[in-house]
């Protein structure tokens, strides 16, 4: 099984060229369920197939070769810390990053995988793939609900205006007139009009090359709306992760998919490297502040430094089974070669902090006057939460967290 032999001359490629092939199949409910902190699907690879996660999973999931990823993410980093931030609107933030980052980009190339291992099923991608970039595209409207304070993801969208149902591309941008409307504001059409060309009922057809153009779309939009968003957004805690996260990951779930509708086998395999490397490093840095805690501690690299290495270690060891085979792809994806990515920040960090967020948001009340990073009510949160995380290593009579671990280096007092 060697994937530049299936993109080029195999049962995918063939659905590129076939008219008919991919067509508009309007499988994906307009909504998501997700509540975070769940697997998108079963462990083990599958042929694929789009199926219902039930009241606490994704509408659309995919049973695949990533999924031993998507559960250690989602369950094991990312549910923790969105338990952690219960009643804030950082709940929401985070649930709708975990179902777009980790869930329905991951099980874009889930999907891909599946049928490049069994390609009699390669007809069933397009549909799949437009599927998930359906959900993708909801779970995005609820993104900036999120950051607005105004909903989320799912039945979790830590906010009390929520409905607890599925989010939905918003209408009119829900951050216009704080500094991240810029954001709404480049995003909005190109949710609508994925909604519209992608949704039930819809019967224009959507071929490989179609759907890779409304991600192409959806990146340019990020990108341009990102660029215009003040960079004392990005320095925030949790949430500069989170949106640094985005921007990269839609950028290179683009170059997988285009990768795909060109038969490009080496793009495939170099994309589908970076995305994994890209999205590993910035969940585990960034969404979990590690990069933040260090820079604080004056000690960056002291983390982040071994999970950069393994990261890259991993998607390279990745890349490189995508054209040995099924068996040699699995073992490269086990949990015994994740582990090195992830420990760092299971150990140890993540243990330390939860307990610290959850007392410094619980007494964080008030809403945003508007002057602050974001202009929303996330402002209220930032500063108890840039209290805590840079509070945490230390202080006059107290004993750092990291002390007798191999964080030690990380035991400097604050100035």
């Amino acid at each position: 099984m060697i994937i530049k032999k299936f993109l080029l001359s195999g049962a995918i490629a063939a659905c590129v060229i076939a008219a008919g092939c991919g067509g508009s199949s309007g499988s994906s409910d307009s909504s998501s369920s997700s509540s975070g902190g769940t697997s998108s699907s079963s462990s083990g690879g599958s042929s694929g197939g789009s199926s219902s996660g039930g009241a606490t999973g994704n509408t659309v999931s995919v049973a695949g070769p990533l999924d031993t990823v998507q559960t250690t993410l989602s369950g094991s980093v990312l549910s923790p810390l969105e338990q952690a931030t219960t009643g804030t609107p950082l709940k929401g933030v985070l649930v709708c990053t975990d179902d777009v980052v980790n869930q329905n980009t991951l099980d874009v190339v889930d999907t891909i995988l599946n049928a490049l291992q069994n390609p009699a099923s390669a007809a069933s991608a397009p549909p799949q793939i437009q599927a998930l970039l359906l959900e993708m595209a909801n779970n995005l409207g609820g993104l900036l609900n999120s950051l607005a304070g105004k909903g989320g993801c799912g039945s979790a969208s830590g906010s009390s205006s929520s409905s607890g149902g599925g989010s939905t591309v918003p209408g009119t941008n829900p951050l216009a007139g704080t500094p991240l409307a810029p954001l709404g504001d480049a995003l909005l059409p190109i949710l609508q009009k994925i909604q519209q060309q992608l949704g039930a009922g819809s019967s224009s057809g959507n071929g490989l090359a179609d759907l890779a153009s409304l991600v192409d779309q959806l990146n340019t939009a990020f990108q341009t709306g990102l660029a215009q968003v003040p960079a004392s957004a990005f320095s925030q805690p949790i949430v500069g992760g989170v949106l640094t996260t985005l921007k990269v990951t839609v950028s290179n779930l683009a170059a997988v998919v285009d990768a795909l509708a060109t038969s490009n086998g080496a793009a495939f395999q170099s994309a589908t490297q970076a995305l994994l490397d890209n999205l590993l490093v910035n969940v585990l840095t960034q969404i979990v502040p590690t990069s933040f805690i260090e820079t604080q501690a004056g000690k960056p690299g002291s983390i982040t430094g071994p999970i950069d290495t393994a990261a890259a270690t991993f998607a390279a060891t990745v890349a490189t089974a995508l054209t040995q085979g099924e068996q040699q792809l699995l073992a490269a994806l086990n949990s015994s070669q994740l582990a090195p990515v992830v420990n760092p920040v299971l150990n140890t960090l993540l243990p330390a902090i939860l307990g610290p967020i959850t007392k410094a948001l619980a007494g964080a009340s008030g809403s945003s006057s508007g002057g602050g990073v974001t202009g929303t009510p996330l402002d209220a949160l930032l500063g108890p939460l840039t209290t805590v995380l840079t509070g945490i290593l230390g202080g006059t009579g107290t004993t750092c967290v990291f002390a007798n671990t191999p964080l030690s280096a990380l035991c400097k007092l604050l100035p």
